[in-house]
């Protein structure tokens, strides 16, 4: 799995809406900090986390872990936080289609985009 710097990028500002999470077992992570002295199988500081256990112990814990890793949601993670905001399959659809996103190769960048623009409007609306 590769994240372009765009995609890190706008992860970091879905975090600044307040995109909350916990870490599980399969979420991409991005070692802002360099916590993680190991080298990663995917691009630097990207991580997969396969076992809970030793990325929470290796940071101090699951807080220590949110503070130092940016999650990166993956094309399922994306699609299902839409979902919960009330986003539907053919909003999703037709908003790729409006941007070509597909056949430019950059769908999941344009799903953290219709995230993004969404988690802007509930802020908008409290």
């Amino acid at each position: 799995m590769q994240f372009s710097n765009e995609e890190i990028d706008a992860a970091m500002r879905l975090r600044s809406l307040g995109l909350s999470w916990e870490p599980q077992v399969g979420h991409y992570v991005f070692d802002e900090t360099g916590a993680c002295d190991k080298s990663s199988p995917f691009q630097s500081k990207v991580y997969f986390i396969l076992n809970y256990d030793y990325f929470m112990r290796l940071v101090g814990g699951v807080e220590r872990f949110k503070e130092v890793m940016l999650w990166l949601p993956d094309w399922d993670d994306l699609r299902r936080l839409l979902r919960d905001l009330g986003v539907s399959d053919s909003q999703v659809a037709g908003f790729l289609r409006d941007r070509r996103a597909i056949e430019s190769g950059v769908e999941r960048l344009a799903l953290y985009d219709l995230l993004e623009s969404q988690l802007a409007s509930e802020m908008n609306r409290q």
